[in-house]
């Protein structure tokens, strides 16, 4: 394979979905909105992993999809996005739980991993986030 080059968001996104968040919720009446709370007033994540795949997942579709679509790349979500790639990457999807995205993941980007998670730490590092960014 030739080296690709490395877009941070394409990275998280392509890491977001993974896993089907959808069947998850549906399976287990998950309560994702609420552990994105909890997650927004603590920032620790001491949840079991399917629950923060499902978290990552779901904040993926509200950032590029639905409800959070013209939140600031410097705001408090994408912010939360972000810092929840670093728990998330190096997750195995859990069977019953993959979805056709995961070739996507695993075409461009798990075989050079390292250079996947370094590539979003530096956009990361770099991100003056304002939380109370408006776009």
């Amino acid at each position: 394979m030739t080296e690709l080059r490395f877009r941070p968001d394409d990275i998280v996104i392509a890491c977001a979905l993974r896993f089907d968040g959808h069947k998850y919720i549906e399976e287990t009446g998950f309560d994702v909105d609420a552990a994105i709370d909890e997650y927004m007033e603590t920032e620790t994540w001491d949840r079991p992993d399917k629950e923060k795949l499902c978290v990552f997942f779901i904040l993926q579709r509200c950032l590029c999809k639905w409800s959070l679509v013209y939140e600031p790349y410097h705001g408090r979500y994408w912010r939360i996005f972000r810092q929840m790639f670093f728990e998330v990457v190096d997750l195995k999807i859990p069977a019953g739980y993959e979805v056709e995205w995961n070739s996507w993941w695993d075409d461009k980007y798990a075989w050079q991993c390292k250079k996947a998670i370094a590539s979003v730490r530096r956009k990361h590092q770099r991100t003056k986030y304002d939380d109370n960014a408006k776009r």
